[in-house]
């Protein structure tokens, strides 16, 4: 009997090119954040609220039912690495959006904004911008199977 559940597909670095200039988010802050999740293709990590994180990105379950309007399965989230780094993008561009104005223009409210992807909890967040942000700058040409298990295409 075939397994039903679907291959993990990796990650490879045009799926983080594609995602950040489809979402218009820089691509050294998808970088960053995949450094920082720090997690696979196809792992979850639990957190302290019930919820789980989801893949290379990091992406919390909470986004599943709002990803289901689109069509996206909670299966394509953690064994797609494509789509995670999409919906990982999708995500950090709402909340860069949020920002009232614009949010470049204002390097304090934009780095709390990338934090938002994490925690908007103050403590959390400060901690999570600043972990992206020194990746996004010392990272940023780490060989892509070391931060998330992609490879070459």
């Amino acid at each position: 009997m075939p397994d039903p559940s679907p291959p993990l597909t990796p990650v490879h670095r045009y799926c983080v090119a594609a995602a950040a200039e489809r979402y218009h988010v820089p691509v050294g802050l998808l970088y960053g954040i995949l450094a920082t999740e720090d997690t696979r293709v196809g792992q979850t990590v639990h957190d302290a609220n019930g919820s789980y994180d989801m893949g290379p990105m990091g992406i919390n379950s909470l986004w599943l039912s709002v990803l289901a309007h689109y069509g996206i399965t909670r299966s394509e989230v953690l064994d797609n690495g494509c789509q995670n780094i999409a919906v990982g993008a999708w995500i950090l561009a709402r909340k860069l959006k949020d920002h009232q104005g614009n949010a470049m223009a204002h390097p304090r409210a934009f780095w709390r904004h990338v934090g938002d992807y994490n925690s908007a909890i103050p403590h959390w967040n400060h901690q999570y911008r600043q972990r992206v942000a020194e990746f996004a700058r010392r990272d940023f040409y780490r060989p892509l199977e070391r931060v998330s298990g992609g490879g070459q295409p």
